[in-house]
């Protein structure tokens, strides 16, 4: 039952990474919310952020979204990437699932799915997708529901192929 700014801090540093930078390159408007958020916290100017090494400036990203404080802009990040970077594996999912979307979009998610349906789907993302990649996507998917589905929260904990750091 992992939250977003938990999300953050447990995936790898590459993956960690690799959002940031897709997301400097293709989702402007999220990074500069990011980094004066992010300077506000260290209690620096932006331009001064702006300015360090990105290695660098992407630490203090990491270091600072994943503490609780930081839920909404980790949760606005993830969300924005998956969106820009992965919308084939969002539609994927929910045309496995058999649930009604726009382009990924959902506007009434069910309260609950049957493993029936959600083990198969799951399955299918693990077989064309990096674990990890799955991983973050069924956390964030989960976590931004109202209703969290409890055999999912099970699945991630307990399936192996969707530990981080494994």
């Amino acid at each position: 039952m992992l939250t977003f700014h938990e999300l953050i801090g447990f995936m790898s540093p590459k993956m960690a990474n690799k959002i940031l930078e897709d997301t400097h390159t293709n989702n402007k408007e999220v990074y500069r919310a990011l980094l004066t958020s992010v300077a506000q916290v260290l209690k620096a100017r932006p331009e001064f952020l702006s300015r360090q090494p990105k290695e660098r400036r992407h630490n203090n990203f990491v270091q600072s979204l994943s503490k609780p404080n930081f839920e909404e802009h980790s949760g606005n990040l993830i969300r924005g990437w998956l969106f820009k970077e992965h919308k084939e594996l969002l539609i994927e999912f929910l045309n496995k699932l058999e649930i009604k979307h726009e382009e990924g979009m959902v506007d009434d998610l069910p309260n609950s799915i049957e493993d029936e349906k959600l083990k198969p789907a799951v399955n299918t993302l693990l077989e064309k997708h990096d674990n990890e990649l799955v991983a973050i996507y069924l956390t964030a998917f989960n976590a931004s529901n109202a209703e969290r589905w409890n055999n999912l929260d099970n699945l991630l904990a307990e399936d192996s192929r969707l530990q981080f750091g494994s």
